[in-house]
């Protein structure tokens, strides 16, 4: 029996041999009927992450059931985590970091949880496994792509459900594990200094603009609260802020739909993809693909608009 859920996983070059290696054989051990996406990101330095690429993408081409999307340069993880939820061709998604193992019990364990939990859950306590629907996406946006670098973009989306009043729950599941690795050699190092020990501070100087939080000051009324785990804050969104941008179509978020998404939506959604590349890693990628034989980064799309091939046209108001 297959399952009801997608699985996606962002990673990058200095987790391959460490981790997430590893991960994808458990994953497809684990979960041999499920569609696995995974969002390779890219790095400052274009010569080790062709090399990289390369690597990567020969190990994936071994399981029928993983797609995946790759990048020359560094991506937001925000936005890594918003094409996953774009690749998905169930309305739930279960995001994983490529840092953590799972025991083969894990199918059993997420399977009972999604069955009396809601549309959005971590496990564990942490946001590097959850689950969220595309559902959640539709009413509290797109993951913030503001936030460039790794780090505060789940506590930016947290103090979104906030808003919305979604509660933000979190599930104990045994069979799997986070070995929070460090962040080595990571692709947004040369534009940001760390916090933490795997963090970046531009993630959190756009939060700290972004946000009143009560965990860094006082907060203003009217604030909303924000509870996770047994923690309590207070928030609120700071003025002015510019409004965050619509990234992506809602259409792309519509997993059941029957006709083709319409041209001005694959439009939008190319000219997105194309517009984070420049012009020397647009080269660099071409040559590296046509040697692959493959483009990997559009195959992915058009097989989810292929999906998509028959009926009524959705309604993508």
């Amino acid at each position: 029996m297959g399952t009801n859920f997608s699985i996606g996983v962002v990673t990058y070059l200095g987790r391959f041999e460490s981790h997430f290696r590893r991960l994808i054989r458990d994953l497809n051990f684990a979960f041999p009927d499920c569609d696995i996406n995974v969002f390779i990101n890219g790095h400052y330095d274009s010569v080790k992450q062709i090399e990289y690429i390369r690597k990567v993408t020969s190990f994936l081409r071994q399981y029928n059931n993983i797609k995946y999307v790759t990048h020359e340069r560094h991506q937001p993880l925000a936005r890594g985590w918003n094409w996953l939820v774009m690749m998905s061709g169930n309305d739930k998604i279960l995001i994983l970091n490529d840092d953590i193992t799972v025991r083969p019990g894990f199918r059993y364990e997420i399977r009972d949880k999604l069955a009396s939990s809601p549309d959005f859950f971590t496990i564990n306590g942490s946001w590097s496994h959850f689950m969220i629907s595309k559902e959640i996406v539709r009413k509290v946006g797109w993951f913030d792509e503001r936030f460039i670098g790794v780090g505060d973009e789940d506590g930016d989306y947290m103090c979104r459900l906030a808003m919305y009043g979604i509660p933000i729950k979190s599930v104990a599941i045994p069979g799997i594990d986070n070995h929070v690795a460090e962040q080595n050699d990571c692709g947004w190092a040369n534009f940001s200094s760390v916090i933490d020990g795997k963090y970046a501070q531009v993630n959190r100087d756009f939060f700290v603009k972004k946000w009143f939080h009560s965990g860094f000051e006082a907060v203003p009324k009217p604030h909303f609260i924000l509870q996770y785990k047994t923690e309590s804050y207070e928030v609120a969104l700071k003025e002015p802020i510019d409004e965050m941008p619509l990234y992506y179509p809602a259409g792309v978020l519509d997993s059941n739909c029957k006709a083709p998404l319409p041209s001005a939506t694959i439009r939008a959604v190319l000219a997105h993809v194309i517009g984070t590349i420049d012009a020397k890693a647009r080269r660099a990628v071409l040559q590296l693909r046509f040697r692959l034989g493959r483009i990997s980064m559009l195959r992915s799309f058009c097989d989810r608009f292929r999906e998509v091939n028959r009926g009524n046209r959705p309604d993508l108001s």
